[in-house]
């Protein structure tokens, strides 16, 4: 079974940025967290569909 180039190349990219962290959860947890602050504004949820569906 092969598998899709696409899953390869985001599995690289995770191992990639695990090793940057030295494969430590919370300091992978703690970059993550960090991003989503940074791009909170990017982020979807129900509440934010909600919330854009009253706007119309």
């Amino acid at each position: 079974m092969s598998t899709n180039k696409a899953i390869e190349e985001i599995r690289k990219t995770r191992h990639e940025i695990s090793a940057k962290y030295h494969h430590d959860t919370k300091e992978l947890l703690e970059h993550y967290k960090q991003l989503e602050s940074k791009y909170s504004n990017r982020i979807y949820s129900k509440k934010t569909a909600k919330e854009n569906s009253q706007i119309k």
